[in-house]
């Protein structure tokens, strides 16, 4: 599945973690696996390919990765940050 910024959130990355901020919210924090998820899905990699880059990167197991990400990008579309492409 694919996913994208959605129109007015902003962001920047300050030492290696991205700041997100949104109309009528307050600015979220991203840690460094979280920061890497955004950066994939603002690159426009589908999560197949999130997870296969971040298990290269880190070295850990698939099923480890895949969990992580699955878990950050739930987040990410809950907080309305990131939207599901059709």
């Amino acid at each position: 599945m694919k996913y994208s910024v959605i129109k007015n959130v902003l962001w920047q990355e300050t030492d290696g973690e991205i700041v997100i901020v949104a109309p009528k919210q307050d600015p979220a924090y991203l840690n460094e696996s979280g920061s890497d998820v955004w950066k994939l899905i603002d690159k426009g990699f589908d999560t197949e390919k999130i997870i296969e880059t971040l298990a290269k990167e880190y070295k850990e197991d698939v099923s480890v990765i895949e969990k992580d990400v699955n878990s950050i990008i739930k987040e990410l579309l809950d907080s309305k940050y990131i939207k599901v492409l059709k």
